[in-house]
């Protein structure tokens, strides 16, 4: 475990949040794989950004719990899966919505005691 990696560290975070950037995409309103991934690159500013490879575990798992419906879409002659919150999704949204508020200010809060304290 490299615990002196900031990657790791970068990684993990990464891996915490994704589910949720992915819900608060689909919160907005339909879209397909790549699209989900653009739009959480540009409101994360790139920070906290899940890849190919696990965006889309994530939407198979949303979708086997019946949080996001699935329809296939032709565009130009490729196949393309869109992918829409149910309201299950909707409340599941809401949920880790209110979680990850809870946890944000606190997060915050020890961050900027290590700042003042010269712990970082």
């Amino acid at each position: 475990m490299p615990l002196d990696d900031k990657e790791y560290w970068k990684s993990l975070i990464n891996m915490g949040i994704s589910k949720f950037l992915v819900l608060r995409t689909l919160k907005q309103g339909p879209a397909h794989g790549y699209v989900i991934l653009k739009k959480v690159t540009e409101f994360t500013r790139g920070c906290c950004t899940p890849t190919c490879g696990a965006i889309y575990p994530i939407l198979k798992e949303l979708l086997q719990g019946e949080y996001v419906k699935a329809k296939t879409e032709i565009v130009e002659g490729r196949r393309r899966v869109v992918y829409e919150l149910t309201e299950k999704g909707e409340n599941a949204y809401s949920v880790a919505y209110e979680a990850w508020k809870e946890v944000v200010p606190f997060l915050n809060s020890i961050i900027k005691d290590d700042c003042s304290d010269n712990f970082i």
